[in-house]
This record gives C-alpha cells, structure tokens and sequence, in this order.
C-alpha cells in the first residue's frame, strides 16, 4: 500500500518530478529575464536613440466623431508610414486622468490626436478631419517633430 503523499496523477508524475520541473522552469525564466537585461544595456549604451514618439487620441464613449475616427481614420493610420514613427493609443477622457500627462492645454474637444514626443505634447489635431486630411495634418506634424 503507498503513503498518501506520494500519490501521482495519471501521467505518471509525481510530486518529485513536478517539482524538478518547476525548478527548470523558474531558473529558465530567470535566465531569460537576466538575458534581456544585459541585452538592453548593451542597447542603452550606443549613440541616442531618436525622439520616441506617440500618438494620443483622446475620445469619449458617447462621441459620434470619435467612432467614426476609429472606424474610417485608424484603418488607414495602421497602414501608413506614420503608424511605425509614432504608434497609436486611445484614451477615454471619462475613465482618464489626463493631469498626469505632459499636454500643453486641456482636451476641449474630441476626438483630438496629440502627437507626444518624449513624452510631452509637440502639437495636436482637434475634431474630426476625415482619414485623408487627417494623415496629411499627422505627416506634416510627424516632420515638424523630427
């Protein structure tokens, strides 16, 4: 008859085994993270980077323009140069606090598109402008920026 602690599931595993391969488990991941520690060092260290850019759009749940934003302006944002100088984040102005955010005014209306650079805001796009005048605006803001 075996002793109740050293009952094993079906595989066969008991809990020796399970804890020996959690052990490997938990040494890999600390490897891994201590890996991409030294590998973002490494980075960090060469020339500066160029200026980390963002593109906030500010929105509201009950704005019909915002909506429209995302159904007729993001799609093309996605697919144009601009989407990989300065990736995309929504915020809903109701569920934000946007006092913490380096912006160099209040939001007054939505949708507004505030490009950030290193974490301030460079410039804004206020209202809805439709997708083609909306991506001539941002390129022209993105080359200001750069």
């Amino acid at each position: 008859m075996r002793p109740a602690y050293a009952v094993r599931d079906q595989s066969g595993v008991g809990f020796a085994g399970m804890r020996a391969l959690f052990s490997v488990l938990v040494a890999s991941l600390l490897l891994l993270a201590a890996h991409n520690g030294m590998s973002r060092a490494a980075i960090g260290s060469g020339p500066a980077a160029p200026a980390a850019m963002e593109l906030l759009v500010f929105e509201h749940p009950d704005c019909v323009y915002c909506r429209e934003f995302r159904r007729a302006v993001m799609p093309r944002y996605m697919q144009s140069a601009a989407a990989a100088e300065a990736p995309l984040r929504f915020i809903d102005i109701t569920r934000t606090e946007t006092g913490n955010l380096d912006l160099k005014g209040r939001i007054a209306a939505v949708p507004t598109a505030v490009l950030m650079k290193d974490g301030r805001e460079f410039d804004r796009i206020a209202g809805y402008w439709g997708p083609d005048n909306f991506l001539k605006m941002l390129t022209h803001l993105i080359a200001r920026a750069e």
